[in-house]
């Protein structure tokens, strides 16, 4: 889950939305563990897209629909009017942002899924016989495919890949792989691909330095295009348009600029500011290319450089990505699923009705909120959702993002919100912005607590840059105090509160693979805004996970393979025993893995995928439950738990 976080996307926080509520099964009883069925966490999240034109029984749109345990499903749609033909599952997959259709109208899909034997594998669907076919694991060490795209002559498909940016071409008379290696080495990202007409391949790679690389049909790395814009990010989006390659940056400051590159006189010859289309093409009439600017269509003129606003923004949510021509319609989707058309001759636009079926969305946080209900944010396709656990009631607000935190604080619910870090306070309706720390670089608020007067939270940084951010707000006043890098290239994934002190731990992983030293714990004076002491509690480990104080003013900490007591006055180690292993020489990104309360004498932590109950005396940890992936203690007493879509209490007795 911590390779499939790195894709996200960006769920739009819209107008108040009603709520939708359904009732479940009656509150159980009794002590231990009770399953308490799904949350109505669901959507239509369809970031890998394509549209055969040209396919003998009509025009097709394959989307592909992410699911939170699997299988995504792959959708079939005539472009013509939305009407849902068929829907595909795809094995072993949890969804998809790599779709193309090669010239005889077979369907390619990269998957993603970051369990261990799963990976990211290829598909391929056969319209002629309805079939998919599972073509298996491209490189053993990948577990997302970003991009596929195939050759003009259909005799190859290549694709790219994270964590450790590869490439890789797929023969698809003899269905044999061969690994091309990192294109730039040092990236770990091989976003997206173009091929030209000539069967020349352009790679567009991240997290880091944004560089374009060129490749020759069978593999061979010709040249290395860098970037007309300072800075780090992605190339995000990659597409030919006859002489010109368009690459749409994503860069770590939030900007999204379009690149245009001549081919023939090798040279940027412009930057266009702020495109958020998903896909830069959407087809060529002359010299004219179409464009989501400020989420608006737009025609860009590839001769003059000049941009008309079309004023089409109907597009059906999320995120906008134009595929191709239906004579002179735009055919497009939306990262929601549905499908939009654009005349270019009379202007006007139109959104078709949404007929993919929606997935279950994994949980991706768990929180107490003010009003006795536990609250549950949505991974991928964001949504919030809400139970009761005195009448078993359910409650779902769909236009919500992300949440990676969630927090009570003076009688309100906080959400800390993927992408930009931003944090908004919600009453039930909709959310409202209180920050933004996207423009400093920081993406992922997953540590909130309740600290006096002052809601604080940890950020992560953006891909492709270190230094997470120790933040205070108080949403009394507005009033703000952001300590960028207060631990040197580290993120804040753990807080905790006592007596006008802040005291936090660190992952020495920001937005790249590569750690900056080991996990710090540190103790920050509010009052006189200083550091009064930082410590490495478990020397070796590269992160330390959740922190809490017990009943008698101990502090503890959970890492991944550690349990540890600290002296808050401090921070000198007092104990610490081993619980498990972990893999620290291979990890590539540790952000939050674990999660520590103290509850009836007892600390409760899930780590790992386990969930135990940990006596501070002995320090022995009892499995309560596998496997987990997320843990909170309720208003009413008893723990809440998650895994994938699926939702459970641990009743403490």
């Amino acid at each position: 889950m911590r390779i499939m976080a790195a894709a996200a996307l960006l769920i739009a926080l819209l107008l108040p939305t009603p709520v939708q509520a359904e009732s479940t099964a009656a509150p159980p009883t009794g002590c231990g563990f009770h399953n308490l069925g799904t949350l109505p966490l669901t959507g239509a999240t369809t970031a890998g897209t394509a549209l055969d034109a040209r396919h003998p029984q009509g025009p097709r749109v394959y989307s592909v629909t992410s699911s939170a345990s699997g299988p995504a499903l792959l959708g079939i749609r005539d472009a013509r009017d939305g009407r849902l033909i068929g829907e595909r599952p795809l094995p072993l997959a949890l969804g998809s942002w790599a779709v193309t259709v090669a010239p005889d109208h077979s369907v390619y899909v990269g998957s993603y899924n970051g369990t261990a034997g799963a990976m990211g594998r290829l598909f391929r669907y056969t319209p002629s016989t309805d079939q998919v076919s599972e073509l298996g694991i491209p490189i053993a060490t990948e577990t997302f495919i970003w991009t596929v795209a195939a050759s003009p002559d259909g005799s190859a498909v290549y694709g790219g890949t994270s964590p450790t940016g590869k490439l890789f071409r797929y023969d698809t008379a003899t269905g044999a792989y061969t690994d091309l290696g990192s294109p730039v080495p040092g990236d770990q990202f091989v976003r997206d691909l173009a091929v030209g007409e000539d069967g020349t391949v352009y790679a567009g790679v991240g997290a880091v330095s944004m560089k374009v690389a060129v490749l020759s049909p069978d593999g061979t790395l010709q040249r290395v295009i860098d970037p007309p814009i300072e800075g780090s990010g992605y190339a995000y989006d990659v597409d030919v348009a006859g002489r010109h390659l368009l690459v749409r940056f994503g860069t770590s400051t939030g900007t999204n600029p379009m690149g245009v590159y001549d081919l023939d006189e090798r040279k940027w010859k412009d930057v266009v500011p702020d495109v958020d289309s998903l896909t830069v093409g959407g087809g060529k009439h002359g010299h004219d290319l179409y464009l989501f600017q400020n989420s608006e269509l737009a025609r860009y003129d590839l001769e003059t450089g000049k941009i008309t606003k079309l004023g089409f923004t109907e597009y059906g949510e999320g995120a906008a990505r134009p595929l191709g021509w239906l004579g002179h319609t735009l055919v497009g989707t939306s990262s929601t699923g549905r499908i939009w058309h654009f005349d270019r001759k009379t202007g006007q636009g139109r959104l078709l009705d949404g007929t993919l079926t929606g997935q279950p969305v994994s949980i991706r946080s768990l929180g107490a909120g003010p009003d006795g209900r536990i609250y549950a944010g949505g991974f991928f396709t964001g949504g919030l959702a809400a139970y009761d656990p005195a009448t078993g009631e359910a409650a779902y607000w769909p236009n919500v993002g992300q949440s990676e935190g969630i927090v009570t604080h003076k009688g309100k619910l906080y959400l800390g919100v993927y992408p930009g870090a931003r944090i908004y306070e919600f009453d039930g309706t909709a959310p409202r912005l209180l920050l933004d720390l996207g423009g400093q670089e920081q993406d992922r608020p997953f540590a909130m607590i309740s600290a006096g007067d002052w809601l604080a939270f940890g950020t992560v940084p953006k891909s492709g840059t270190h230094g997470g951010a120790l933040g205070l707000l108080d949403p009394a006043t507005g009033r703000t105090v952001i300590r960028r890098d207060i631990i040197p290239g580290h993120s804040i994934i753990g807080l905790a509160y006592r007596d006008g002190i802040v005291y936090g731990a660190t992952s020495a992983f920001g937005g790249t693979s590569t750690p900056r030293g080991e996990a710090v714990a540190f103790a920050y004076d509010i009052a006189t805004d200083s550091l009064l002491w930082q410590s490495t509690p478990v020397p070796g480990d590269l992160a330390l996970g959740s922190i809490a104080f017990d009943g008698a003013g101990r502090l503890w900490g959970l890492t991944p393979d550690t349990l540890f007591e600290l002296d808050p006055a401090t921070g000198r180690t007092v104990r610490s025993v081993k619980h498990q292993t972990y893999p620290w020489s291979s990890a590539t990104q540790v952000w939050l893995d674990t999660h520590l309360v103290f509850h009836k004498g007892f600390l409760w932590g899930k780590v790992q995928g386990k969930a135990y109950r940990i006596d501070p005396g002995t320090m022995a940890l009892a499995l309560i439950a596998r496997p987990i992936s997320n843990l909170t203690l309720g208003p009413d007493g008893h723990l809440y738990l998650s895994r994938f879509e699926n939702f459970y209490t641990y009743r403490v007795c």
